[in-house]
């Protein structure tokens, strides 16, 4: 019960790695609001936590929607009396397209949602953070903020943009006791990476793909008290890919 008594935020909770963080989180003890667009996977997946003795309800939250951000964070302090944690997950990929390929539209629309996104999260969050002088924010990247090949031009860019602003998250807020830190997974099992070549696999140290649920048990360590030391780091999850790049 790492996370007892907490209220979490998942923004991207409908699939993949963000449905298992919330279901994660409630089973550590945590009231977790699933936010996305699906309303049918969002309301299954509240279902399963309630069945599983978890509390949890959906909200409805397009991340690149700041009035639907804000009212997501007003949802759980009015179900709720707070929030306390800030999980921004949602995240587009962009078919591994170079700066020749992906069209102007395209890269906008994949930059609203990788990082405007988590820019609008956390402007929504942060007031009730910054009152109660304690909160959390864990951004998730990608093997794409360290290096490049895990997608194209946009993807790439968007993923290392990420791992500066939870830095800067970091140094703004750390000290008014706000924790932000990134959590950068390998190749998971995720509706995201279907259908890419697994040929990749061949240069995984560990010759396999993540499954959601054990990048989901590295997010509460992030969102518990045991990290409470760590502001502005990545945090690296993936079999070992990177470190033969």
């Amino acid at each position: 019960m790492r996370l007892e008594d907490k209220v979490a935020l998942i923004i991207g909770g409908t699939s993949g790695i963000g449905e298992a963080t919330a279901k994660a989180f409630a089973k550590e003890g945590a009231k977790v609001l699933v936010g996305g667009r699906n309303n049918e996977k969002g309301e299954q997946i509240v279902e399963d936590i309630r069945n599983d003795g978890g509390e949890a309800l959906f909200v409805k939250v397009d991340t690149t929607q700041f009035d639907e951000v804000k009212q997501a964070v007003q949802r759980a302090q009015d179900e709720y009396g707070t929030l306390d944690i800030l999980y921004s997950g949602a995240g587009i990929h962009d078919s591994y397209q170079t700066a020749l390929d992906m069209d102007e539209e395209e890269y906008d629309k994949l930059m609203a949602v990788n990082v405007k996104g988590p820019y609008l999260a956390a402007k929504a969050a942060l007031p009730v953070f910054l009152e109660k002088g304690k909160g959390t924010i864990v951004n998730v990247g990608s093997q794409a903020t360290h290096v490049a090949g895990p997608g194209g031009s946009a993807y790439v860019t968007s993923k290392h943009a990420l791992e500066g602003f939870t830095k800067q998250l970091a140094y703004d807020f750390g000290s008014k006791g706000i924790k932000a830190n990134l959590l950068a997974p390998g190749f998971v099992e995720t509706p995201m990476t279907e259908g890419i070549d697994e040929e990749r696999l061949k240069d995984i140290p560990a010759q396999r793909a993540g499954k959601p649920e054990e990048v989901a048990a590295l997010a509460v360590f992030l969102a518990s008290s045991e990290s409470d030391y760590m502001h502005g780091t990545s945090v690296t999850m993936d079999g070992g890919w990177v470190v033969g790049r």
